[in-house]
């Protein structure tokens, strides 16, 4: 089976999760290390770059994915796609940075798991929220 990385539908050069600390159906503890030479991060802003927010909030959807295939109840899951974020911003993130990655899962219904999300940088809530992730090949039958 791989690790649970492995089962997730990205690559580079968009898979930010580069590190699982551990995972399990209910969580992962994940992260990314931005080293600032990434190529994003030429525009974004030149002179004093920042990792977009957007993208944060694809690691932590990443890290939620992380977590369903960690669960054996989504063996057969052939992958998934993040169809709601609601996540808040509390500071901005400057490279170099390690951005640990936290997703909680909180319920779902079907093929439809929400997770509670933080990241965080040197201990301190840089965002925060929920994500739900639509898992493919999910059994519905399955509990949430």
């Amino acid at each position: 089976m791989g690790s649970p990385v492995d089962r997730l539908p990205h690559r580079a050069p968009f898979l930010f999760v580069d590190e699982v600390v551990s995972a399990d159906a209910a969580a992962a503890h994940c992260a990314w290390n931005v080293r600032g030479t990434e190529e994003f991060l030429t525009g974004h802003f030149p002179g004093r770059p920042l990792v977009p927010g957007v993208l944060i909030t694809e690691a932590l959807a990443q890290a939620a994915g992380i977590a369903v295939a960690a669960d054996p109840a989504h063996a057969n899951a052939a992958g998934g796609m993040l169809v709601h974020a609601d996540i808040r911003f509390r500071r901005p993130v400057a490279p170099p940075a390690r951005i640990e990655l936290r997703a909680s899962a909180e319920g779902g219904l079907g093929a439809l798991h929400r997770f509670a999300v933080e990241a965080r940088v040197d201990g301190t809530v840089v965002a925060e929220g929920q994500v739900v992730l639509a898992i493919h090949g999910s059994d519905p039958a399955a509990p949430g």
